[in-house]
């Protein structure tokens, strides 16, 4: 499943001390010029969830991963050598 998400365009993958993580680079079509939320009052419940306590202009998020995918081919190559019998 993960290496069919990270090979669609601005997705990646990384990994940090909470676990695997998918990383969109794009915006919400809801981002409002001011960084607002434009559907704040019916936003999703994942936004709902979601903490915004610390943000990668704090510091660049890639400072805490322990590993990060930027295309299949990445992935691939490490699950290759995670995964020896990967592929038989």
């Amino acid at each position: 499943m993960l290496l069919w998400q990270v090979s669609h365009e601005n997705v990646e993958i990384y990994q940090d001390e909470d676990g695997w993580f998918l990383l969109f680079k794009s915006s919400c079509q809801h981002l409002l010029a001011d960084g607002g939320c434009g559907i704040y009052e019916t936003r999703p419940q994942i936004c709902r969830d979601y903490e915004n306590d610390w943000c990668e202009f704090d510091a660049p998020a890639e400072e805490g991963f322990k590993r990060h995918y930027r295309n299949y081919e990445e992935l691939l190559s490490y699950c290759k050598v995670r995964f020896k019998t990967w592929g038989r």
